[in-house]
This record gives C-alpha cells, structure tokens and sequence, in this order.
C-alpha cells in the first residue's frame, strides 16, 4: 500500500506538471518532447506501478479480513522490489513514447525521434527488459497469493466475498500480464537483434490489448469486493444477495479478458467482429450494472447508511464514482459512436473519473481499515473524523468537476495527448488545473490525518512508579492507547507480589 502511494506521487507530480504545459500560453516547439516524456511517466506510473502495486496491496489485505495467509512471504515480498526498482529504473530513462508503447516510435532511435531522452542503443533494449521484469514480477506475485490462499483455505469454510473478489482477479492478473511481458521482451529482442527480430505492429498490439483492457480492471474489481464487505457493515443489513455478488465473479473475471478488441475499433475490423465488439462490452457493463443494483438495495433497504464514519463516506463516493464514470462507457462500444469519440478527452474524462473516485477513494478507504486492523486499539477521535470526511469530499467534488470538464471538451471536439490544441479549449484546460489544484490536499488531509492518528496511537509505555515495597505492590500508570484504552486516559492498577516487571 505505501508503494501505490509513492506511484501515486510520482504520477500526480508528472500529472500538475503536463497540466502548467497545457495552459502556459508561451510554450515553444522545445516544450513538446518535456511534455510527452511527464505524459509517459504519469501513464507509466499509473499503469505499471499505482495499479499492480494497488490491486495486490487490496488482494492481499482481502485474504487477511478472511483469514487466508501468504505462505511464500519472502518470494511475494521479492518480487514486489523487482517490480517497483525495475521500473524505476526505466523511467529514469525519459521515456517518450506515451504509456502504451505503440510501435514503431516505440523502439525508434534516431535524431528525428526517440524512444528515451536519455536511454540510446542497447541500453534502450535493456531499459525495456527492467518493464519486463516489472510485469513478470506482478503476474508472479499474483499467482503465488492465488495457490496461498488455496494452501491456507480452511476446509469446508467458504472464504468471505471481499476475499473471493480479491483471489478472482489474482488469477486474471496471473494470466493476462504475461502479454504484456511477451510483448516487451519482443522490443527487447527488436534492439538487440535488429536484423533478426521484427515487430508485427498488429499482433504487438493484440498482445498489449489482452493485458491493456484487463487491467482497468485490476484494481476496481477486487475493490468491488470491497464494496460488497464494507457497504453492508455501514449500511447495517446483510448483503441483499451475496449469491449475485458470488456469481457475478464469474461474468466480470471472464468477460474482462474476452473485449480488449474493442480498443481497436479505430482499426479496419470486419462487420462480425465489431459486432461482437458491441455485444460482449454490454455484457460486460451489465455484469457492473448487477453490482451496482445489488449494492443500492443493500443501502436503500438498510437501516440508515453511516456516511459520518470516513469508512462508511469512502465506499459510498466510491460506489457512486463508479456509476457516473461508468455510465459515460455505455456509448462507446457502438461503433458509430466510438469513431467520433475515441480518441478525445470524452474517454479520458470517463476513466478518470472513474480513478478519482471508484479506485482512489475506495483504496483510501481499505488503507484506513488496513491502519485500525494493525492497531486495533487505534480509533479516529471526532476532530480527526470530519478531518477525513471534509478531505474525501474536497478531493471528490473538484475532481468530478475535472471529469465533466474532460467530457465536455472531448465532445466538442478536444482531443486526448496532444499539446497544441485550438483555442476555444484553453478555458477548459484551465477550468481542469483550477479544480485539480483545489482537490489535490483533499486525499492529502485524509491520508495524512489517519497516519498521524495512527503514530499518536503508539503501544503504551509505563510512564512511573508510583509505589513499590514487599508490604504494597507496584502501582503503575499507563499512558497510551492499547487493550481498549484510550488515548490520553491514564489507568491504575496494581501487580501481585512476586510478578515479574519486564518489558512486556
């Protein structure tokens, strides 16, 4: 989890940066390469290290609120640094291609375009070897958390549906990053042995799109897990039909790895095959739409939601983020749609909306549980609450706004990556950096405010003596928050004679 938040950094600094490019009035034709290398590194940052490090930090957590355990801790704990110092060590070549790594500009090097600002040659090759040990590590990783949680299952017990979420989706990132994987060691292969190995751009991009559709999906759906364990808890019922959520694992597991198609519509595609393209997208979405309608009778027929807890607030934002982000994608799996939306800031707006929400308020709020599981003794005093709460809706409410903005513009016409646009849309770029700049200390305060809470409320220490002789046992106060003690509140209690003071 503490990776996500430093990938999350790292992409939200790339991000402020690419937005002071876009609305900077004076930029020159040398701006160009330093805008497309911050793009490359938020998509990067974003794809490659926020979503796998997120997931499995969700699916992990996930196996713990079931009683699972990870059995191949220090292969799990290995293969998290492989991933994250491998792609550390690519971004620091300046990549300048744009996160999905199309070809050929993506293993270009030449003085009209390259790859890297400052990775050339072999090196270039070797920088793309580090993405694949980066991607290999986290499909690794995924599938050794889905045999541990098969070796630590309990017999004849049903693990809970948060954890059944999290399992899922392990499988679905074990077999579908290799793609990704296959598809970098071909850029690799492609540098080092130029005259032997050529790139099909076609079956590239196929082998990109069987991972790079399912991984939008690697982190909302494990968190719909989530949503399916918390919601009831502050909706106070049980689950309105835990048999839906349960099969409905199998309809979104399934359906996200059979669409990725539909990322190619901009491509000479036969009639059938778009075809199929609108039909299995619907299906999918209605697979979402089931979860959304099994979570909004949950709330509807509970008794009272508890919005006032930040737990409670952050799985609520999240459920509703992903309905009106979700709701923008309905359209663009038809085909005469698509052509004319495809590649605006519409579907950026869509997909961002649905991070804002959906995936950073939902993974806020699994943090916040996973700080109070680690220290059980740790509660979020009044002060400290309606920080957290006022910090989740400063963030929602300006980053809504970003993602209408987006959608706006993208209808009328403003297209997505591109630095020089007409300039009718400079208010809309400025109208999204204004509100990006009001919502960023929102997640901030209540990241910040819980792991303050979370220091404060330290194991407690014996702070004196305040009587010892063999007639009278030692007296102690307690200072701290353990055992159900509040912080702050001070406990007297005596030790029989003999009883040994060490230093538990």
């Amino acid at each position: 989890m503490l990776g996500s938040i430093a990938w999350l950094i790292t992409l939200g600094t790339a991000a402020m940066n690419m937005r002071t490019y876009l609305v900077y009035n004076s930029n020159s034709p040398a701006v160009g390469p330093v805008y497309y290398t911050a793009l490359t590194i938020h998509g990067w940052s974003a794809m490659l290290g926020l979503v796998p490090d997120a997931a499995l930090a969700v699916i992990l957590y996930s196996m713990y609120k079931s009683d699972l355990s990870v059995v191949h801790v220090r292969a799990v704990t290995s293969l998290f640094w492989i991933a994250n110092i491998s792609l550390a060590l690519a971004l620091f070549g300046g990549p300048d291609m744009g996160w999905y790594m199309y070809p050929p500009l993506a293993i270009t090097d030449n003085a009209a375009f390259q790859a890297f600002r400052l990775y050339h040659g072999a090196v270039m090759g070797l920088a793309y070897l580090f993405l694949a040990f980066n991607s290999a590590a986290g499909a690794a990783a995924s599938l050794i958390l889905v045999v541990d949680s098969y070796l630590t299952k309990k017999k004849d017990q049903k693990i809970n549906i948060f954890a059944a979420y999290g399992v899922a989706f392990a499988l679905v990132i074990g077999v579908t990053l290799p793609a990704l994987t296959a598809a970098e060691l071909w850029y690799v292969l492609a540098v080092w042995l130029p005259s032997i190995v050529k790139v099909n751009p076609l079956l590239w991009v196929i082998l990109f799109w069987f991972y790079g559709h399912p991984v939008v999906y690697y982190v909302p759906f494990p968190l719909f897990g989530a949503l399916y364990y918390y919601i009831p808890i502050y909706a106070r019922r049980p689950l309105f039909s835990e048999k839906w959520a349960r099969l409905n694992i199998f309809l979104l597991a399934i359906g996200s790895m059979l669409i990725w198609v539909h990322h190619l519509q901009t491509f000479p595609l036969p009639t059938d095959l778009r075809a199929w393209i609108t039909v299995s997208t619907l299906v999918l979405a209605s697979g979402s739409g089931l979860t959304v309608l099994n979570l909004g009778l949950t709330i509807l027929t509970g008794n009272g939601y508890n919005y006032k807890d930040p737990l409670g607030m952050t799985f609520l934002i999240a459920l509703i983020g992903f309905i009106i982000g979700g709701v923008q994608a309905l359209p663009l799996p038809i085909n005469l749609i698509n052509g004319v939306v495809h590649n605006t800031y519409y579907v950026v707006g869509h997909f961002h909306l649905v991070i804002w929400t959906l995936i950073l308020v939902g993974f806020t709020g699994v943090f916040l549980d996973l700080l109070k599981a680690s220290r059980p003794n740790l509660e979020y005093g009044r002060k400290s609450r309606n920080l957290m709460l006022a910090g989740i809706l400063l963030w929602t409410i300006p980053f809504v706004g970003v993602g209408y903005t987006m959608t706006v513009a993208g209808y009328l016409g403003l297209l997505r990556r591109v630095i020089a646009y007409p300039p009718m849309f400079t208010d809309y770029m400025q109208l999204m950096s204004f509100l990006a700049e009001i919502g960023i200390p929102g997640l901030v305060l209540t990241i910040s405010t819980a792991i303050a809470e979370y220091v404060k409320a330290g194991t407690p220490v014996i702070s004196k003596v305040t009587s010892f002789s063999p007639s009278q046992p030692p007296s102690f106060m307690i200072e701290g928050n353990k055992g159900g003690i509040n912080m702050g509140r001070k406990v007297n209690f005596r030790l029989n004679t003999g009883d040994k003071i060490g230093k538990s």
